[in-house]
């Protein structure tokens, strides 16, 4: 593939302003990518999506108590995780971890990751599609047309938005709603594939070029999310992706999460803008196959989990520690019996796990309890977190946004968890806000 002269191109297209959208910018003129490290003071959020519906009690396990009692004889008793086979944790006699997610136990011990008990939407939710929206979208209670996701938003209220070309990466092959309506996310399945695939290849320079000049002035999103693809094809095709060498001699598991979790930390590296990379990861569905201890479907998705999360933490940590911080979350758990395929179906509150430096070690929120009159509607387990709660901690105290009701659409109610070392923004709950005055000058 021939390569684009990045700073060629970047001369020609210039800092694009969309006036009738709100005068939106979209890269930058002039500026070397790299130039943006020294001032973005934000960590890089890696947002792990489990899509399915992971199943908590499997990867977090009772090991003692009532909760084991209940867990183990009446709930699974053919799937339940032995707790002879779990994973002891630090300070935690209650919980465990699978046996396949021996790295993530690493980082748990080492006090690098937090796990967070029965997190959730606030009504419960057992469709794939809409709980999947619902926290995409940054919503409460049902799906509304906002033209936006969460994380769009996010960047849309940013005080001090990064310079960036790529400022935000979903490493698929499939977009996100988290991202809708933010043309300047790079949406990309496979960096050596991110490139014009179309006429004579010795006239790709040429063709880019041509067509930045084309889309100089954009009048459109979708001509700004076009122009915004070539520009970051400029920093893309710069990049020796076959040859990256992980700090700490990390190494990422084969597979897709493997690649998709090195495409991010690559790109960081060369691109210290990139501000958010969503991933999703799917197969939790464990309807059937689900297995038992290092067998079946859940613990070849777990291995492949927990190996990815920790490389990605050791490859960065060499370079840029303190700098980062993982959330890994499922749209929700599933319920705490047994199904007739000794697997699992659709349920409820789920834990969520934290990764990083500035986070606090240990186990945070309330488990409800796995007892008959414990459990939502007598089949899940109940969610005593809400799941915004969580993201919103990381955005007050490593992301500097403080505007937590533009961010997630209704929500007024936030309450800290300790989960991340430090002090946070006051948030700023009104959906419509004046960003310069109602943010203050911290």
């Amino acid at each position: 593939m021939k390569k684009i002269n990045r700073r060629k191109f970047l001369k020609s297209s210039g800092l694009i302003t969309l006036g009738s959208l709100g005068g939106l910018q979209v890269g930058f003129a002039n500026t070397n990518p790299k130039s943006t490290a020294a001032t973005n003071s934000k960590d890089l959020l890696v947002y792990v999506f489990l899509n399915g519906g992971m199943d908590g009690l499997n990867m977090v396990p009772p090991r003692s108590g009532a909760d084991y009692t209940e867990y183990s004889t009446i709930l699974r008793p053919d799937l339940h995780i032995n707790n002879s086979e779990s994973l002891a944790l630090n300070g935690a006699d209650l919980f465990g971890l699978h046996p396949a997610a021996t790295a993530m136990a690493d980082l748990f011990n080492q006090n690098k990751m937090a796990i967070v008990h029965a997190t959730g939407l606030n009504e419960s939710n057992r469709s794939h599609f809409v709980a999947t929206a619902l926290m995409e979208l940054g919503l409460e209670g049902q799906i509304s047309s906002l033209g936006s996701g969460w994380l769009t938003r996010y960047f849309n209220s940013s005080l001090n938005p990064a310079s960036a070309l790529i400022p935000a990466l979903v490493p698929s092959y499939n977009t996100t709603d988290a991202v809708l309506g933010d043309p300047d996310a790079l949406v990309m399945g496979n960096p050596n594939e991110f490139s014009l695939n179309r006429g004579f290849w010795g006239w790709g320079a040429e063709m880019q070029m041509v067509l930045g000049e084309l889309n100089e002035n954009p009048d459109t999103l979708e001509k700004v999310a076009s122009n915004q693809a070539l520009l970051a094809s400029t920093v893309v095709q710069t990049i020796d992706w076959d040859g990256y060498l992980p700090g700490n001699s990390a190494v990422y598991p084969t597979g897709r999460l493997g690649d998709q979790l090195k495409t991010v930390a690559q790109l960081y590296k060369e691109s210290p803008g990139l501000e958010v990379a969503y991933i999703p990861y799917g197969g939790w569905d464990t309807h059937t196959n689900q297995g038992s201890g290092n067998t079946g479907t859940f613990a070849d998705l777990t291995l492949g989990l927990s190996e990815g999360l920790n490389a990605l933490y050791q490859d960065l940590s060499a370079t840029h520690a303190d700098k980062f911080t993982i959330i890994v979350q499922s749209e929700f758990g599933r319920r705490a019996y047994q199904n007739g395929a000794n697997s699992t179906d659709h349920g409820y509150g789920n834990p969520m796990f934290l990764i990083g430096d500035s986070v606090v070690g240990g186990f945070h929120g309330q488990f409800p309890g796995l007892l008959p009159n414990q459990l939502f509607e007598g089949q899940d387990v109940s969610a005593t977190v809400d799941y915004r709660d969580v993201v919103s901690e990381v955005l007050l105290k490593r992301m500097h946004n403080r505007f937590l009701g533009h961010i997630f659409s209704g929500y007024d109610n936030y309450t800290e968890l300790g989960v991340i070392a430090g002090t946070g923004l006051t948030p700023v709950f009104e959906f419509d806000y004046d960003r310069i005055f109602k943010g203050g000058f911290e």
